[in-house]
């Protein structure tokens, strides 16, 4: 980066207040071992302050032009984007979100560059490089509206207003032409060449053979079994230090003696793993969800920032050995985008990445309110599964005191808490709690809250319509069994009304009964879709409301006469 510019805008007295950016202000950050970031504080600013800005960056990487994002959570006014480029370097551009650009013009610089070692004798170029003059482009969008980051989105990256560069052809100085842009097969070709990935894989396998001798000692003929093991043995051996990636930086060989590395390190180690067993297994290439989705159009690898494993067999499955809160059979939330590249010579196979096993939590409560004291008393035992029980355990383990401020916003008067097989990503995650918490009264009867606020409390999906679809990672279920102990001299309003719909959305199943004197209140709701369509949006909304409406209604025990 060879210049910065800024200036934020205050009108302030009647005036425009005009500060322009310190110098002192910016600085480098590190991203990881490969990349540094340049940041900047701009002066002063504040709600209803404009700020503008303008830099210019020189790359010497032809193969990875910086895209641009001309829109972003709040409005812009305007927003240019001027690239010059070697002619000898043709792209190819992917303008997404975008009708029409408000400006656009591309043109040929007058001014003579020089590539290389230009010697010219009496006009001539003798030396061996060459003369040339740039090719500009312009792009200007104007007025661009501030994107709207709604609940349930995958990634503001897949939808917001940009425009994404990739090198396409090289034309030699010399008359020929390189094509860049390959097919997915030639793609899969690359990588497996790579010093970075399938070189690294098969030097793996020496290492792999040491770790199965002397660590593993797998005593089963079973693949499923003997996969299941190695991936275990990877989840507690190795050491994952945080980075995305899609190839190894390390060498094998450096791997095997720390033990630590990124993803790709970890995941192609653990494929040597599995090969050296007879297992097997391939490494499938993916973008996360924070990275956006892939554009099966056009195979840039530029689209990939991830790799996990793939076990086939009788009953394949896909799974990454960096995550030790998962079963051994699950990839993380992060990789549940779309579908992965599975990389195998010569081919082009995709395979899907969504899960259709919805995360369940099933909440067994027993409510006992006590009109003398004025207190309620609960005891909840929660059970989580699949992937909310991953939620619990990746934010909480085994930590009560973020569990008991977490339930005590939801529920009040907590007392005691307690989690139950934290350390088994393979067990549900459960939770018991304990507590009490003020007994709502009115005109002598008693008001309670089954559900205690453990259900869904708001519909998030608030806009009039939508364009993007609504992305919940995975189907969602929960479920409640409430038993109330209702005091002598009290029975239920029989006010408290059945809710039940079914349809390829959702299933709803509330009900109210009273036996003597115990109260259930049991309920569940079911997001049976990953994802739901744009066209779909108003109906979720319709039934979001409807669950909301149902599960917060109080339940009224009304004080009977003598």
């Amino acid at each position: 980066m060879v210049s910065i510019k800024a200036v934020t805008y205050n009108f302030e007295n009647g005036r425009i207040i005009k500060q322009e950016l310190d110098p002192s202000t910016v600085y480098v950050q590190r991203i990881n071992e490969k990349w540094r970031s340049k940041k900047f504080v701009l002066p002063q600013v504040k709600a209803g302050s404009i700020i503008e800005y303008k830099y210019v960056l020189e790359t010497p990487f032809h193969f990875n032009l910086p895209d641009w994002t001309f829109q972003h959570k709040i409005p812009t006014i305007y927003s240019g984007y001027e690239v010059r480029m070697i002619p000898f370097y043709e792209y190819v551009f992917l303008a997404q979100g975008i009708k029409e650009f408000d400006h656009k013009e591309s043109y040929v610089d007058d001014r003579v560059r020089q590539w290389g070692d230009v010697n010219k004798v009496y006009g001539q170029n003798v030396g061996s490089g060459v003369e040339f003059k740039e090719y500009v482009h312009k792009y200007v969008m104007r007025d661009v509206p501030a994107f709207k980051d709604e609940a349930y989105i995958s990634s503001i990256d897949d939808y917001i207003m940009k425009l994404d560069f990739q090198l396409a052809k090289f034309h030699s100085p010399q008359g020929s032409t390189e094509e860049i842009i390959s097919t997915w097969p030639e793609l899969n070709n690359d990588l497996l060449d790579s010093d970075h990935f399938g070189k690294y894989l098969n030097k793996a396998k020496r290492f792999a053979k040491k770790i199965l001798e002397e660590e593993l000692q797998i005593a089963t003929d079973n693949s499923m079994l003997k996969a299941r093991k190695i991936v275990n043995y990877a989840k507690n051996s190795f050491k994952w230090n945080g980075d995305y990636d899609k190839y190894a930086i390390k060498s094998a060989k450096d791997f095997y003696k720390t033990r630590v590395g990124n993803a790709a390190e970890i995941n192609l180690f653990v494929i040597a793993l599995m090969r050296r067993a007879g297992i097997d297994a391939e490494p499938v290439i993916l973008s996360t969800r924070n990275h956006g989705k892939i554009n099966a159009n056009y195979p840039f690898t530029k689209f990939f920032n991830y790799v996990i494993i793939l076990i086939k067999g009788d009953t394949p499955f896909l799974t990454d050995a960096t995550e030790s809160q998962l079963p051994y059979n699950r990839i993380p939330p992060r990789c549940i985008n779309q579908s992965g590249l599975l990389v195998e010579e010569d081919q082009e196979n995709w395979v899907g990445l969504q899960h259709n096993i919805p995360a369940s939590e099933l909440h067994q409560v027993l409510l006992t309110p006590d009109p003398g004291s004025g207190k309620l008393k609960y005891r909840v035992t929660l059970q989580a599964r699949e992937y909310a029980a991953y939620h619990y355990r990746d934010n909480y383990n085994n930590e009560t005191a973020e569990l008991k401020s977490y339930f005590e916003d939801k529920i009040g008067g907590m007392q005691t808490v307690m989690a139950v097989n934290y350390e088994k990503p393979d067990k549900p995650y459960v939770i018991v709690i304990q507590g009490e918490r003020d007994l709502e009264q009115l005109a002598g009867n008693l008001i309670i809250k089954p559900f205690l606020n453990l259900n869904i409390t708001e519909n998030k999906l608030t806009q009039p319509s939508r364009r993007y679809p609504v992305d919940f990672l995975y189907p969602r279920k929960e479920l409640f069994d409430v038993s109330i102990a209702v005091p002598a001299g009290y029975a239920l309003n029989n006010s408290a009304e059945p809710v039940k719909i079914s349809d390829e959305l959702v299933d709803i199943d509330l009900s109210y009964s009273q036996q003597g004197q115990l109260v259930k209140a049991n309920g569940k709701y079911t997001l049976k879709e990953s994802v739901y369509e744009p066209a779909q949006y108003d109906s979720l909304k319709y039934i979001m409301n409807k669950i909301v409406d149902s599960f917060n209604r109080d339940l009224l025990l009304e004080k009977q006469s003598d």
